[in-house]
């Protein structure tokens, strides 16, 4: 047998090994990220939260997530969720939907909750009657809050004020005390602290405010969005609000739209003439080359040889 055949062999054993290990890695993650279906149901858990968004629309998102074989928690896809409001202590359907691929269920409120004697509304996810999944519930109780947010775009100390305030029990509102508020401006892809240290408790009034900093950047016109946040609170949930200003830094407007920088699509032309003479160098070197080689290809001394073997 040839060493040749020899080193083909012993390449394509490597090969096979190199599969098969890859198999039974791939094996082993599928059987660590899959929730355990075969036997007794998984075990599984609820988180729920509840968010009053900008546009006063309510919503409630289940997070859940299951046992997998090797007792991990990961989040359960395609499972549904059903949603409850307690109405004369009995839990009312509102609706029903499946997890994402996050594990999240999300559904949107109606705009009336039922409410017990001292108006606070429960909302209940539940899975129930799942094959893989032994049967889940968990249950929050809020109260409705009412933010809104002022602000003066005249004003030179850049205040920012927002309101809390709650149903009372005379059915109208009151302001709610010490609620911790966030305030944060608004960018391109989310929402940044207005300040490391962004967070004021309301006083008895039911406000809280907030300084905004100076030169922060806004559009050309210099507006700039300002949002305000009530968040992860055991009373009123999460609840979010919307303001726009002045206020801003004016963004200037670029005199050449395409600039010639690393990070654009024109690079500087200091790094165009370094590499153009870097390449024409080696270009150069390469015609050099090419001309040294056919002229020595067609030199006299060839010619002579020729005319000495003929003589």
């Amino acid at each position: 047998m040839s060493q040749r055949t020899i080193s083909y062999r012993y390449f394509m054993s490597r090969i096979a090994l190199a599969i098969t290990i890859t198999g039974l890695l791939s094996s082993n993650v599928s059987a660590q990220d899959t929730p355990q279906s075969h036997g007794s149901k998984s075990e599984a858990t609820i988180a729920l939260s509840y968010y009053k968004k900008a546009d006063t629309a309510r919503t409630a998102v289940a997070e859940i997530k299951a046992k997998n074989k090797n007792g991990k928690f990961i989040p359960a896809i395609n499972t549904w969720v059903n949603f409850y409001a307690v109405q004369n202590k009995e839990p009312k359907l509102i609706n029903s939907t499946v997890t994402n691929s996050k594990g999240k269920a999300v559904i949107v409120l109606p705009k009336e909750m039922p409410l017990d004697d001292s108006l606070w509304f429960t909302i209940v996810a539940k899975i129930e009657k799942d094959s893989l999944y032994e049967d889940a519930t968990e249950q929050v109780h809020f109260k409705d809050a009412s933010l809104g947010v002022t602000l003066n775009p005249k004003d030179t100390n850049r205040i920012v004020t927002a309101k809390v305030l709650q149903m009372g029990k005379d059915g109208k509102e009151v302001p709610a005390k010490d609620v911790a508020v966030k305030f944060y401006v608004q960018r391109l892809f989310g929402v940044m602290p207005a300040l490391e240290e962004n967070s004021v408790n309301t006083d008895e009034n039911g406000e809280a405010s907030f300084t905004l900093p100076k030169n922060i950047p806004g559009d050309t016109a210099g507006t700039l969005g300002v949002v305000v946040k009530i968040e992860d609170n055991d009373k009123f949930g999460n609840v979010e609000k919307n303001a726009t200003t002045s206020w801003g830094s004016r963004l200037s407007l670029i005199k050449d739209p395409f600039p010639r920088a690393l990070w654009e699509p024109y690079a500087p032309m200091p790094l165009v003439i370094t590499i153009s003479t870097l390449f024409g160098g080696v270009w150069f070197t390469y015609f050099l080359i090419f001309f040294q080689l056919r002229k020595i290809k067609t030199s006299p001394d060839d010619d002579e040889d020729k005319t000495v073997k003929k003589n």
